[in-house]
């Protein structure tokens, strides 16, 4: 007789389903980790690329195979002496080391260079010191040596124009100024080299070149960053880049905080204080309904009404059309209907106003959809570009993003100093995101809102 196979008991049955769980569970934590890796990798290496592009010079930038680290960009300190000469004015001198400076630059323009520091002695004293950083060179490079063709007379024409941008410094000492270093050895190959073949070549320089020395210039792999306020001055004004980065930060903000105080009120209303289902279903399909429409088509109306109040070419002109927002009332309607609305009438009978109530009691506990209404906003609005361009033709009221548009027509600018301007913009997104997230998330759940 054969023996009859044991029953299977409960604790058989639901221990297998358990383990068939786990397995189907372990798969699909492996492939949400793989995934999210992946993303994360996607969208880490273009901002690492675009930071270490922001030091690179054009050279590095476009070269193959491509280079992430940036070289460290160099210092050249160059000395000319006058001994044996008769003495000239300063105006010779200061001529003299402009030469020494832009021209064997101008020459150089695809190599690392940070800047040039020129040394002028005679007889054992120090006559002058003159010093140009590589944002100055590459800001005013276009004006001063636009070609690699040089004479005499062209760096006595430019002097004027070098000394009102400021593109080089010049620190005049005299005959009787202090005594100079001991001669430094010129280097055999490298920069100091090309530089040492140049003076040679070129009778340009009415003293003697004795000494180059090559060293590396840390705090020259930032000058990207120089540049781009110093580009910005002829239009922005004396504060440069900073103008741009300001009238985004003051329209922004204006933005954000105009959005929550009237889409909050406006979200608290059709929650909680319009009883009429008919009215209520009215506002809301009223408010969703502004959301369809496409932003190109207001364009030309926004546009001659801030045209016809004189508001073109001002900061107020920019902020008006982000006042409100369909999509923000209809947020903060949905997150409001989550809250009780036995502690609001609570309230009431305690004899506080709507506002008070609103305030006091609402305000506290909806920080998570103010934050995501703030971000949701924030991020839009920074980014924003056709409207401030059609709105302000004056670049004194320009945005980050107009700014960064006018940038890119400059034949001038170079790469890394358009790398290095998005990741300025960039900046205040990232710091957003890190602060507010969990807020966010907490927001969007309680909006009644469906991913």
């Amino acid at each position: 007789m054969k023996p009859t196979s044991k029953p299977a008991t409960q604790e058989n049955v639901q221990a297998s389903q358990s383990r068939i769980r786990e397995k189907g569970s372990k798969s699909l934590k492996i492939t949400a980790y793989v995934v999210t890796i992946f993303f994360m990798i996607s969208a880490v290496i273009p901002i690492l690329w675009m930071m270490s592009s922001a030091l690179k010079t054009e050279k590095e930038i476009n070269s193959y195979p491509p280079k992430w680290l940036p070289t460290v960009p160099s210092s050249l300190q160059v000395t000319i002496d006058y001994s044996g000469q008769p003495l000239q004015d300063e105006l010779y001198y200061e001529i003299d080391s402009m030469e020494a400076s832009w021209y064997p630059w101008m020459k150089n323009i695809r190599e690392s260079i940070g800047e040039v520091i020129v040394t002028g002695v005679r007889d054992g004293k120090m006559l002058y010191r003159a010093e140009t950083i590589s944002a100055s060179f590459f800001v005013g490079q276009s004006r001063i040596v636009p070609t690699t063709i040089f004479n005499e007379k062209m760096m006595e024409r430019k002097l004027p124009l070098i000394r009102e941008k400021s593109y080089s410094s010049f620190e005049w000492m005299g005959a009787e100024g202090k005594a100079a270093d001991g001669a430094a050895t010129t280097a055999t190959d490298g920069l100091a080299k090309r530089f040492s073949d140049f003076y040679g070549s070129s009778k340009l320089i009415g003293g003697k070149v004795t000494s180059i020395a090559e060293q590396p210039a840390y705090s020259r792999m930032l000058d990207s960053f120089i540049a781009l306020n110093k580009f910005a001055v002829d239009t922005a004004g004396p504060r440069g880049f900073a103008q741009y980065f300001q009238n985004s930060a003051i329209i922004t903000i204006a933005s954000v905080l105009v959005q929550m105080i009237l889409g909050g009120m406006a979200g608290y209303a059709l929650a909680h204080l319009i009883n009429s289902k008919k009215w209520k279903f009215f506002w809301v399909m009223f408010f969703l309904a502004t959301i369809m429409i496409p932003d190109i088509s207001l364009l030309l109306p926004l546009y001659l009404l801030m045209k016809d109040l004189g508001l073109t070419n001002s900061l107020l002109a920019v902020i008006l059309p982000h006042t409100a927002w369909g999509i923000v009332i209809f947020l903060f309607k949905g997150f409001f209907d989550q809250l009780s609305k036995e502690v609001l009438q609570a309230a009431r009978i305690d004899g506080a106003s709507e506002f008070r109530t609103f305030s006091q009691i609402v305000v506290p506990l909806s920080v998570p959809i103010f934050t995501t209404v703030g971000v949701m906003t924030f991020i839009p609005v920074w980014n924003e570009f056709l409207w401030p361009l059609v709105v302000n033709s004056d670049a004194q009221y320009w945005t980050f993003t107009v700014a960064l548009n006018d940038l890119q027509n400059q034949p001038a600018v170079m790469q890394n100093m358009l790398m290095a301007s998005s990741l300025i913009s960039m900046l205040p997104l990232l710091v957003i995101f890190l602060f507010a997230q969990k807020y966010i998330e907490k927001g969007v759940a309680f909006t009644g809102v469906k991913g």
